[in-house]
């Protein structure tokens, strides 16, 4: 088997230095001492902490991963930081499509030398799962903490890491399989939501998120927004009795400036929620925060 390793920085690639955690160009290759019978190719287009993550760094990933595409490659496996792994897998997700050679994010919650890591997990189950030849497109392997095998997630189901915690989930826990020693076991009740890919898009202009707060306060719309995402309460709900919301509705569509809401799943029918039509917000279907925000990034 042959595989493609794009190591591109974040906590799976860091060693502490000075009291505190910087990428390192060394400490990722331990990755790929533990399996030495796989011929592996190692490509570092960039190395950054994953906070730092740019759309410039995305377009270098996408330009790496399409020109070495064609290699004879049985995979792909793109070591990646935990802050914006949900952005970056969805990124992939729309930009490459149901790639015929599948691409897999791994990342680790403490850097590779710590016990506690699960970078080494993480990275063996996203071997195991290629070496299987069990799916196209792009995928996130993941095992939490406590759990006794890694995870194997969609790109585009992956919802961004809750405050507090390196545990990874996807959209109502709609997992691809799993893996534990070695053996990938599809998940009889995923469901394939994927839906048209947006290949050779890079992101332009800028989008507004604004997530459902008490008091919330709304910016002014400058020029280069291009859209708005609203994120609503936990049943897809806004606060939409005042008249703060109302002004800045008003104020975008005055700019054609689309006002989109994610978050909102079938369920209850609020009264709050028969502003929307008026107000002029747009409800996506489910998708993850993330997956929504990148994806109205690229159209």
């Amino acid at each position: 088997m042959k595989l493609l390793v794009i190591f591109t920085g974040g906590t799976i690639s860091c060693t502490e230095q000075e009291g505190a955690l910087s990428p390192s160009a060394v400490q990722p290759f331990l990755l790929l001492e533990r399996r030495p019978e796989i011929s592996f190719d190692a490509l570092t287009p960039f190395t950054v902490l994953s906070e730092n993550m740019s759309a410039e760094h995305w377009k270098l990933l996408y330009d790496c991963i399409r020109s070495r595409s064609n290699g004879g490659y049985d995979g792909i496996i793109v070591a990646h930081g935990t802050d914006t792994l949900a952005y970056t897998a969805a990124f992939l997700s729309f930009s490459l499509g149901l790639c015929e050679v599948p691409v897999v994010l791994v990342s680790a919650n403490y850097p590779l030398s710590d016990s506690r890591s699960n970078g080494f997990d993480n990275f063996d189950a996203a071997v195991s799962f290629i070496e299987r030849h069990c799916g196209r497109g792009v995928f996130v392997s993941y095992r939490n903490g406590g759990d006794d095998c890694a995870v194997i997630h969609r790109g585009a189901e992956l919802m961004p890491h809750a405050p507090y915690s390196d545990s990874v989930y996807s959209l109502f826990n709609n997992i691809y399989g799993t893996v534990k020693n070695g053996v990938f076991t599809a998940c009889p009740d995923y469901t394939e939501r994927f839906d048209d890919s947006l290949t050779g898009h890079m992101p332009r202009g800028a989008v507004v998120w604004l997530r459902a707060h008490v008091g919330m306060a709304y910016p002014v719309l400058s020029d280069g927004v291009k859209a708005v995402l609203l994120e609503g309460y936990h049943s897809g709900t806004l606060p939409t009795a005042g008249a703060e919301l109302k002004d800045f509705c008003r104020e975008a569509a005055e700019k054609n400036i689309p006002v989109y809401l994610t978050g909102c799943a079938p369920g209850f029918a609020y009264e709050s929620k028969k502003e929307f039509k008026s107000l002029g917000i747009i409800t996506l279907p489910p998708l993850s925060p993330a997956a929504a925000y990148v994806k109205i990034w690229l159209s």
